[in-house]
């Protein structure tokens, strides 16, 4: 950047190109030094105990026996980085005075962020701009399956743009407590599976992304930003969807499938036992039932619901708590009162009753006394039963887990996961291999199936051969071993007999 005699930037997307060329030399140094890290602990740990606890025996205490600041931070002196800030200063205000609006520095001024919160906003916005930025995050959050996310973290954020313990402590203050961004709505702290600070990903909201990215942003565009003159209407929160599943699509040990019809048998049992029998429960039995879902991902306790609410001839309420603002937790509580659906099912249940949950105690209570209320059934899903906090397990009235399908399980989840009108090249799939070789829920088989018919369909192919399935395998990091001479006599037998008939 020349520094003698400054031009200011032309435009807004010369501005920000400017700011992502500092933000990429941020990322790489972070990267190398995570890579470095990470070979160091492989050089060193002998054991899986080694390595689980490595930021303990390398990141805090170091050989010297004192303590010693995370690597990944940005050194306390830095005269390169001064320096380009004051010239990037300088580029800013000769735009300005060349009626150039920047949109990032003008909001800052605007609001008075801080460098901090400023970093923070391109952070955030790097993403939309292109993908190599989610890739990067992903890499620096590590495999910490609780923050597997395009988005930065707080912890990211805090560790990237803050030199030391001062800065660190300073800039978690003010987001957690009066940033104007959070107060005017700009930047969300979305909610995350541990219930931690430093997990939750950073959002920012779409109307600060668009003016940021505007071609020509005006002063008239930030001031609708911070004040819109009409308030955005809040959209309902509760879904509800029409799911056409039948219990013989649902496949789960018998033990569990039996328990899961209970409930919708429950349901109808009181419904016939009033209207027919004119039987009326005791004042203190309970006509509705709350059961706690356990289990991984794409087990099938979506299907389940959707299952007993078709059962029910009803539609089934769903929503998922990652995707509900904390601000709008008291939206959806009424709303859930209000419509009082039959089937209820509460995705991501542990945001609420986990140990550091955003939603009171006797807001909980409250609920679960006006759903036992009413004769319907109350479904909280979460994937690990220890994210929910003792109370709450002890106040539901089953607990039911879901595993994880055995081998013939997933055999007929693989053989059921194509639609009719799909042509198979049977001759070719091994469906032993798929159901044995890999543990797969019935999920992740759903959306392999689904990747191979595109993979089918983008080739013009006649029939979808096992080829088109270890693609779509390969692209989530998944093999087989085929033996590829025992496919081809497979399909000469059955040319052959084929030849015979005839």
């Amino acid at each position: 950047m020349p520094t003698d005699q400054p031009e200011g930037f032309a435009d807004n997307w010369a501005y920000l190109r400017m700011e992502l060329r500092w933000l990429d030399q941020i990322l790489m140094l972070a990267v190398a030094r995570q890579r470095k890290d990470n070979q160091d602990v492989e050089r060193i740990a002998q054991s899986k105990a080694d390595r689980a606890t490595s930021f303990w025996w390398k990141g805090i205490i170091a050989v010297e026996g004192h303590p010693v600041y995370d690597e990944h931070r940005q050194p306390t002196q830095s005269g390169a980085k001064v320096s380009y800030q004051q010239q990037l200063e300088t580029q800013i205000q000769v735009s300005r005075q060349r009626d150039v609006i920047l949109a990032l520095p003008a909001l800052r001024d605007r609001l008075k962020l801080t460098q901090f919160e400023k970093n923070l906003v391109l952070m955030s916005l790097a993403p939309e701009v292109n993908r190599r930025y989610a890739r990067l995050y992903r890499y620096l959050q590590g495999d910490d399956a609780s923050v597997k996310t395009d988005l930065p973290t707080v912890d990211l954020a805090l560790r990237l743009l803050c030199r030391n313990d001062t800065e660190w402590r300073s800039a978690r203050n003010r987001l957690a407590s009066n940033s104007p961004l959070i107060h005017h709505d700009l930047l969300r702290l979305l909610p995350c599976a541990t219930d931690n600070l430093l997990n939750r990903p950073l959002k920012l909201t779409e109307s600060l992304i668009n003016y940021l990215l505007a071609d020509q942003p005006t002063e008239q565009d930030l001031e609708t930003l911070l004040y819109p003159s009409t308030p955005p209407t809040r959209q309902p929160i509760l879904h509800r969807t029409l799911m056409g599943v039948d219990w013989s699509d649902v496949i789960l040990p018998e033990s569990l499938l039996t328990s899961l019809r209970f409930l919708g048998q429950r349901v109808q049992g009181q419904t016939y036992a009033e209207e027919v029998w004119g039987y009326q429960a005791h004042h203190s039995t309970a006509y509705g039932t709350i059961a706690l879902l356990v289990g991984a991902s794409g087990t099938g306790k979506t299907i389940a619901a959707g299952a007993i609410a078709h059962s029910l001839k009803t539609a089934l309420a769903n929503v998922d708590l990652r995707y509900v603002d904390p601000e709008d937790y008291a939206q959806l509580l009424q709303e859930m009162l209000a419509k009082a659906p039959t089937v209820l099912l509460l995705k991501s249940a542990q945001l609420w009753l986990g140990r550091s949950a955003f939603i009171s105690p006797m807001q909980i209570h409250r609920f679960f006394e006006a759903r036992r209320n009413i004769p319907g059934i109350t479904l909280l899903s979460v994937h690990q039963q220890a994210s929910v906090q003792v109370q709450w397990q002890r106040s539901v009235d089953q607990i039911l887990k879901f595993p994880m399908p055995n081998p013939e399980d997933r055999l007929r989840l693989w053989q059921r996961a194509f639609p009719s009108e799909v042509p198979l090249d049977t001759d070719t799939i091994d469906w032993q291999a798929l159901s044995t070789q890999l543990s797969l829920s019935g999920g992740e088989i759903v959306a392999i199936a689904h990747d191979a018919v595109l993979c089918a369909a983008a080739t013009e192919a006649p029939k979808l051969e096992m080829n088109h399935l270890l693609q779509a395998l390969g692209q989530r990091g998944k093999t087989l071993k085929i033996q590829t001479g025992a496919r081809r006599s497979t399909k000469s037998r059955s040319r052959r007999t084929q030849s015979s008939s005839k």
